[in-house]
């Protein structure tokens, strides 16, 4: 293959945008289709071949068109992962382990948040189905005949935190039935008996869980009171008063995030957590170790989570649902019940 001067070299690469595999064929000395199997990863070809093949699209400064090689392969080497919240740690963090596993299985990763709206996250999915290999749904709000329509449409389905039945489509979920009741068991042990939930998206599959373990915990004999909230700090912070009107001992919040968000609401009314109420969370997200005072928890491993998902889009994938219990994790913001439950102060 003749030498080119850098001149050239560099010429070439001013006008990558022309260059095409004709050039590189040419330029090696070897036939398009070659080309095409070196570039693609194809069928095999000697060393020295794919070797002149490499050089001369360096040379050239050609670069294989993604959607042909999505044609040639296919297979984009890319999933689509849709989460409802792209602020909140918890799906930060399921995105960092199914990246990390994704990448070292040369993979690539396209995110899309869909600000909590079921209808933009249908659109999300429906759209990203068309681009990649098989879509990841973070605890999706979608309804259940719109998760078919998606599953149709998707090569591949895999959810987190929510079940569908489905022939061809997998699921890892947190076992929130048993979070509640563990949470329930820490705080009747030490005492309480009156305890309000700060309820979370009513759409949301892992809330429907968590409602399950409190049922359990009413047939042990704790009250529970439910109050609407959400699943952000501020929706915490807004649900204090209708909360504290119950005059529960102890709050569990749908996340930690709301958990942090009740525990500023609290303070800003003057309320001692744990003197005058207990608060707990679930998830042990980052922050929960580090606030005042620090927040008991139910701890998930969402990086597992972000594992297990991933291991769905392997050669083999699965299409059972796995089932992930977490921990408890005690810290400074429950402890025995007051005297007497505190009043709304506003």
């Amino acid at each position: 293959m003749r030498a080119r001067k850098p001149s050239e070299a560099t010429s070439d690469r001013a006008v990558a945008a022309r260059v095409t595999i004709h050039d590189v064929a040419q330029l090696a000395e070897v036939s398009t289709a070659t080309v095409s199997r070196v570039l693609s990863g194809g069928k095999p070809v000697s060393p020295e071949v794919a070797d002149r093949v490499r050089t001369a699209a360096r040379e050239v400064g050609y670069r294989p068109n993604p959607a042909a090689q999505t044609l040639l392969r296919g297979s984009s080497r890319t999933i689509g992962v849709v989460v409802p919240d792209l602020a909140n740690p918890y799906f930060a963090q399921i995105l960092k382990g199914v990246a990390s596993e994704a990448a070292a299985d040369a993979h690539h990763t396209l995110v899309a948040g869909t600000e909590e709206d079921a209808e933009q996250e249908y659109r999300s999915a429906i759209e990203l189905a068309r681009w990649v290999d098989g879509l990841l749904l973070c605890a999706p709000r979608m309804s259940a005949p719109r998760l078919r329509e998606v599953a149709a449409a998707a090569r591949r389905l895999v959810l987190i935190n929510r079940v569908l039945r489905h022939p061809a489509v997998g699921s890892v979920v947190v076992d929130y039935h048993l979070a509640v009741r563990t949470l329930c068991e820490h705080l009747a042990s030490l005492g309480h008996k009156r305890i309000g939930y700060l309820e979370g998206p009513t759409a949301a599959w892992s809330d429907q869980q968590r409602q399950r373990g409190f049922r359990s915990s009413e047939a042990s004999g704790l009250t529970i009171i439910r109050v609407p909230c959400g699943s952000t700090p501020e929706d915490g912070r807004n649900a204090v008063d209708e909360a504290l009107s119950h005059r529960p001992t102890a709050l569990i919040a749908f996340n930690d995030q709301v958990a942090v968000g009740a525990l500023g609401g609290l303070r800003e009314r003057g309320i001692s957590v744990p003197a005058d109420i207990s608060v707990t969370g679930i998830d042990n997200a980052p922050m929960s170790a580090h606030t005042d005072p620090a927040l008991t928890t139910y701890a998930v491993s969402t990086v597992e989570l972000g594992r297990q998902a991933w291991e769905r889009f392997l050669p083999h994938p699965t299409t059972a649902t796995t089932h992930l219990q977490g921990e408890l994790i005690v810290r400074s913001s429950t402890t025995h019940p007051p005297r007497t439950p505190p009043k709304p102060r506003r």
